[in-house]
């Protein structure tokens, strides 16, 4: 996210890890997350990386992807047990050299402590937190952020359902030849926003249809920020055989971004294109999700219905 967002001004440590499970999409364990702050102390934007790479890497990959709108200051928060210690004390001396260190914390389990030399805040000498219970926190949630319990559950939401994949491909072979889509997107619609599943029967023509440029086109004209659409696309994602996925997941991919789930967005645009470079539009959204535009920069956005609102 590339713009300030709104009510996410830290004053405490407390503040920022109540803020980073949302902005991030998920509870970061054996991580390191880098906050990008503004001059007012708003955070631009979050990036978190897997401790498997050594401090000098980790470092590297953080800088590149500090935001291109003035970033002030950075606080690098670890998630793990005490061996990452060293890694994270590293880690703040080198981007220090090239970005102001503001806040440099070591998470593990529900203690942190403040690592940075000289400083004499509350954390400096261990507190206890809570993130959920944030003020920060609650407001996020409130303007319908989510923040699921780990990575791993955040890619469980794309990751393939094999008995689905199997039903939908017995559905394929069945079609009929001059099987037609006409009117197809506009039926799976009206089914999807009454919160009722497809069945195989209407998930396999779907597939196939959105392997045709023009009708992924049309289908991402429609996209919307609603929660129904959001269920719709990741759970066809899910259920399509990983020859048609790229369609779904780069729909799921384009609900997930206007409804600024970046994390969601980035894992689903991995498994669009997975099988292979995609299509243009595909690479389209890729690139919009990789650089963080927020979707209200959208000049000229998609149709939405009355129920496009957070968390509908």
């Amino acid at each position: 996210m590339t713009d300030s967002l709104p009510d996410t001004t830290f004053r405490s440590p407390q503040d920022l890890l109540g803020a980073v499970p949302y902005l991030l999409g998920y509870h970061p364990n054996d991580e390191i997350v880098a906050v990008y702050l503004g001059a007012d102390q708003r955070i631009l934007t979050v990036a978190a990386e897997p401790l498997r790479f050594s401090a000098e890497t980790l470092s590297e990959r953080l800088m590149l992807r500090a935001p291109a709108k003035p970033c002030a200051q950075v606080a690098l928060i670890g998630y793990g047990p005490p061996a990452m210690r060293p890694t994270l004390t590293t880690m703040g001396r080198i981007i220090d050299l090239f970005l102001p260190l503001h806040t440099l914390l070591w998470v593990t389990g529900s203690r942190c402590v403040c690592l940075l030399d000289g400083c004499s805040c509350e954390a400096s000498r261990g507190v206890d937190i809570d993130p959920v219970t944030s003020p920060v926190a609650a407001q996020l949630t409130v303007d319908g952020i989510v923040a699921l319990p780990s990575r791993q559950a955040l890619n469980t939401l794309v990751a393939p359902d094999l008995v689905s994949q199997a039903e939908t491909e017995a559905a394929l072979t069945a079609l009929a030849p001059d099987v037609t889509v006409t009117g197809l997107l506009d039926d799976v619609l009206a089914t999807a926003k009454k919160a009722q599943r497809l069945n195989p029967g209407q998930v396999a023509p779907l597939a196939l249809a959105l392997t045709h440029r023009d009708a992924l086109e049309t289908a991402c004209g429609v996209v919307c920020a609603c929660m129904w659409q959001r269920d719709l696309w990741l759970d066809v994602t899910r259920r399509v055989p990983d020859r048609y996925v790229a369609g779904p997941a780069t729909l799921a991919a384009w609900c997930a971004w206007r409804r600024g789930e970046h994390a969601l967005a980035t894992v689903a645009c991995k498994r669009a294109i997975h099988q292979g470079p995609g299509d243009r539009l595909t690479r389209l959204v890729t690139s919009v999700v990789r650089t963080h535009v927020p979707a209200h920069r959208l000049r000229r956005p998609a149709r939405t219905d009355s129920c496009c609102r957070p968390g509908r």
